[in-house]
């Protein structure tokens, strides 16, 4: 049965304007969960899912855009073509309760300020590393509210404030019908040795994978995993992902060395009672981390791994996993009570 939605302290529903790139579609999962809190959600997010180009040279011009080294081809297409789609809606709605962007990086400064000026309250989450998106920096002063999710961008400004991730808590209750471990990821060069490892220990040990690598972009990359248990695709939506989350035993989550920040993927494990093997070992330092439930990997040592499969998931305190929801998320990050505040462990 598919949980009841909150009754928000509100004498109507509180318009949101939504702020963010719909990579796999995963914007309008948010959308989904915020209309399912209580929100009127007004969605700009930038949709790279069903985006065309209008034509052949504008194709061939964003190709040759990333041969010359720019991966974000493009999404800085998609933008500037829809800077005139996006302002003129902003003439349809007049105010706004408050404005939520995730990744305010992919939009530009004049927009933002649009935006805050027709916003009560306009907050950002950055749920990449800080360090990853110049535009993200100069922007922190536009809003009322920014959150980051490394504890090293924390300690290194004070003017952001700490969030982590969250589970979406609109889907009805996950079970196991798979017993495999699950890893979804795109391919990148500081991951490829610790995931070729863990593909060679499954296939000896027989644990049933469910490995999804995105090509984003690159040619050839099955040379680079020299095993058979893993899947190469051109991109997966975060709908399908969420179902192969949630149907999995086990998840798997290979971090990448430019944040120390926790993934989507561990919370999902939060949320949907999956146990998680993961190589980040910032995880130890949060108060959800328990050691029958969250394997830390090495990426290079094998011990134990068998043993921590074989032992059964143990439940974590359920005000614990409550405050990981996207419910608690969002009444904590545009601060309204009651909420569980969200912290981070010291860098």
């Amino acid at each position: 049965q598919q949980r009841q939605p909150e009754i928000m302290n509100t004498p109507t529903q509180p318009t949101l304007f939504l702020g963010m790139i719909n990579d796999a579609g995963i914007a309008k999962i948010v959308a989904q969960c915020l209309a399912y809190h209580g929100f009127t959600v007004i969605d700009h997010s930038l949709d790279t899912l069903t985006f065309r180009y209008p034509n052949l040279l504008a194709r061939l011009r964003v190709q040759a855009q990333k041969l010359l080294g720019n991966p974000h081809a493009k999404r800085d297409y998609i933008i500037a073509q829809k800077q005139h789609q996006i302002a003129a809606t902003l003439a349809q709605h007049p105010h706004y309760d408050y404005a939520l962007f995730i990744r305010s990086d992919i939009y530009p400064e004049h927009f933002l300020r649009k935006i805050k000026q027709k916003s009560r309250q306009m907050v950002n989450y950055q749920w990449d590393g800080m360090n990853r998106f110049a535009a993200a920096q100069s922007q922190i002063a536009l809003f009322d509210r920014f959150y980051a999710f490394d504890p090293n961008d924390i300690a290194q400004n004070p003017q952001l404030l700490p969030a982590t991730s969250f589970y979406f808590d609109h889907l009805p209750p996950a079970q196991t019908t798979c017993p495999s471990i699950y890893f979804l990821g795109a391919h990148r060069q500081d991951r490829i040795a610790p995931i070729v490892r863990f593909c060679q220990h499954a296939g000896q040990a027989g644990w049933p994978l469910n490995f999804q690598i995105a090509r984003d972009g690159a040619q050839n990359i099955e040379a680079h995993y020299p095993v058979n248990n893993i899947q190469f695709h051109n991109g997966i939506s975060y709908q399908q992902n969420l179902e192969y989350a949630r149907s999995s035993a086990i998840l798997a989550d290979f971090i990448i060395s430019t944040h120390k920040g926790l993934s989507l993927r561990t919370f999902e494990a939060i949320g949907y009672r999956k146990k998680l093997i993961t190589t980040n070992a910032e995880v130890q330092k949060y108060d959800f981390y328990h050691p029958s439930n969250i394997f830390i990997w090495d990426g290079k040592t094998l011990d134990g791994l068998d043993q921590f499969i074989a032992t059964p998931y143990q439940e974590i305190d359920p005000a614990i996993r409550e405050k990981y929801s996207f419910g608690n998320w969002i009444r904590y990050v545009l601060n309204i009570h009651p909420h569980q505040p969200i912290t981070l462990p010291k860098p």
